[in-house]
C-alpha cells in the first residue's frame, strides 16, 4: 500500500483516490482522466458492477457491459497504474462479481499483460458462497427477509445457479498490504474500492 503523502499544510495525511468512471466498461474521457493523472493520485480505483440490471446477469455470468469496452478502459487503467506505480482496484468484476465475471475480467487483464508484455501482481477476490452454507443458515434460523420481500426457501437457494456475498473493504486492504498491483474483487460494497 503506498504511503500517505501530505501535500498540503494540513496536519492530516492526504490520501487521492482516481475514478475515473462509475462503471468499468462505460467509458471515460481522456482529458479527464489526463488530469486526474495528473494531480497524482495514491490509487486507481473503480466499481464495475450494479444490481440495477437485476438478477438475470448474476445467474447467467455474463457481463452486462461489452467485453471489447472493458478490455479498452481497462488497458488505458493498467497502462496508467504501471506508469505512476500505484494500485488499481476493481469492484463487482464483470458487473454482478461471480466467479465468471471475475474470471473473465481476469482473462481480459492476462490479454494485455501479454498484449504489452507487462509482468502484473494481480489479486483475485472471489464472492462466491457456496449454496451450502446459505442451507445451514437458514436451517439455523440466521437468515431473515427484507422488508417487502419473501422469506428465503430451500428450494429457492436450490434453484438458485450462484450465490454472492457483498464484500467490504477489509480483503481489498489486505491485498494491499500484500503489495499487488491490481486487485479484482468479486461482489463488493461499492464503496469499498475507497474505503
Amino acid at each position: 500500500m503506498p504511503p500517505s503523502s501530505s501535500r498540503s499544510s494540513s496536519a492530516r495525511p492526504e490520501f487521492r483516490i482516481l475514478s475515473p468512471t462509475a462503471i468499468l466498461g462505460y467509458g471515460f474521457p481522456d482529458e479527464s482522466f489526463r488530469e486526474g493523472m495528473r494531480r497524482k493520485p495514491d490509487l486507481i480505483a473503480v466499481d464495475a458492477g450494479s444490481t440495477d440490471p437485476g438478477p438475470y446477469y448474476l445467474g447467467s455470468g455474463k457481463s452486462f457491459t461489452a467485453r471489447g469496452s472493458i478490455k479498452h478502459d481497462l488497458a488505458r487503467l493498467i497502462a496508467a497504474q504501471q506508469s505512476a506505480g500505484l494500485p488499481l482496484i476493481i469492484g463487482s468484476a464483470g458487473g454482478a462479481g461471480a466467479r465468471p465475471h471475475l474470471d473473465g475480467t481476469l482473462d481480459i487483464i492476462r490479454e494485455i499483460a501479454l498484449d504489452h508484455g507487462t509482468p502484473l501482481r494481480v489479486a483475485a477476490i472471489p464472492a462466491d458462497i457456496p449454496s451450502s452454507v446459505v442451507e445451514t443458515a437458514l436451517d439455523a434460523g440466521r437468515i431473515n427477509a427484507l422488508a417487502n420481500v419473501p422469506p428465503l426457501t430451500g428450494s429457492d437457494i436450490v434453484e438458485t445457479r450462484r450465490i454472492v456475498a457483498q464484500m467490504g473493504h477489509e480483503p481489498i486492504v489486505e491485498a494491499l498490504k500484500a503489495g499487488f498491483d491490481i486487485i479484482v474483487c468479486g461482489r463488493c460494497y461499492d464503496p469499498a474500492v475507497f474505503a
